[in-house]
């Protein structure tokens, strides 16, 4: 019977074990796309073919950013929080993006679709001078862009909440 051979990064002599830090983490699974269907990444530390949330780690010594799962991510950076914590934050978002078109919104007294939540004001209108076109406001600042449709104007709206959110 053949060894079985470890295709992973942890294996290799030249490749730094500790010392690494995290800059970036992605949720590969596109909005609203099943489980089964997601095309999962495979972890280049151990060779787990099945991670969602991708870390983007660096080490000085190493001339390639290397993509990792959460496990793999905290042992590389010593650091058993912040990896659990940045992928828990990914998946809370892809929970209220998948609800987000769904959410009840009122309507003002000028027709626009609206929300109020966490403190901030969330609108969806049409665009002044283009016609066809969609546009958000958040509070008091507009969109620099327009949008094609009603439901394409609240998805860059919630990104745009979502980023407020994290400041």
């Amino acid at each position: 019977m053949p060894a079985t051979t470890n295709t992973g990064l942890w294996s290799q002599a030249d490749v730094p074990h500790r010392g690494w830090h995290c800059v970036g983490v992605e949720d590969i699974r596109p909005d609203g796309q099943p489980e089964d269907e997601t095309e999962y990444a495979t972890c280049q530390m151990c060779g787990n073919e099945r991670i969602r949330f991708v870390h983007m780690m660096e080490h000085p010594e190493f001339d390639r950013v290397v993509e990792a799962g959460c496990v793999c991510a905290e042992k590389m950076s010593g650091d058993y929080v912040n990896p659990r914590l940045q992928e828990g934050r990914l998946r809370k978002k892809a929970s209220r993006k998948a609800r987000w078109l769904r959410r009840k919104w009122r309507t003002s007294h000028k027709g626009n679709h609206y929300l109020n939540v966490d403190g901030m004001n969330l609108v969806v209108f049409p665009a002044k001078f283009k016609p066809g076109r969609w546009c958000f406001r958040v509070d008091g600042d507009f969109s620099r862009s327009t949008y094609a449709s009603h439901d394409e104007a609240k998805l860059a709206l919630f990104e745009e909440f979502w980023e407020r959110l994290s400041d």
